[in-house]
């Protein structure tokens, strides 16, 4: 009888992170704060697609955006691949940007429909 109980909730921890993995599988888009030197604290729209999540790795693909004043160096689609843990999100991009000289590197808190964190040492905030 002990043993029963003992599979039966190790399944249901396992169901709960196989499905803590697949619900952050989806599209978000939100901004980042960019600061500029000569422009101050500038909004730039950000979009990330999580394609994949399994086995705590994570694939996907962002979409960085600029200001129209400022970060059009490294606008344009960046391919990501990375981690998650518990409610923590760490993905790494290819080198991105005009001259393929940016890289992303995002370190989320996934709360509900939102993540949280930093993109690059900015302030990131995403909405499902």
């Amino acid at each position: 009888m002990k043993l029963v109980v003992a599979l039966g909730s190790g399944l249901l921890v396992c169901a709960a992170a196989l499905h803590a993995q697949e619900s952050l599988v989806g599209k978000y888009s939100g901004t980042f704060v960019l600061q500029s030197q000569s422009r101050g604290v500038l909004p730039v729209a950000i979009s990330l697609e999580i394609t994949s999540a399994a086995n705590g790795k994570l694939q996907g693909t962002a979409n960085r955006s600029h200001n129209g004043k400022a970060g059009q160096s490294c606008m344009g689609e960046y391919k990501l691949e990375g981690t998650y843990e518990g409610k923590e999100i760490k993905m790494t991009s290819e080198p991105g940007g005009a001259a393929k000289d940016c890289v992303m590197k995002l370190r989320l808190v996934a709360e509900g429909g939102k993540l949280k964190g930093k993109m690059s040492g900015s302030d990131v905030e995403l909405s499902k």
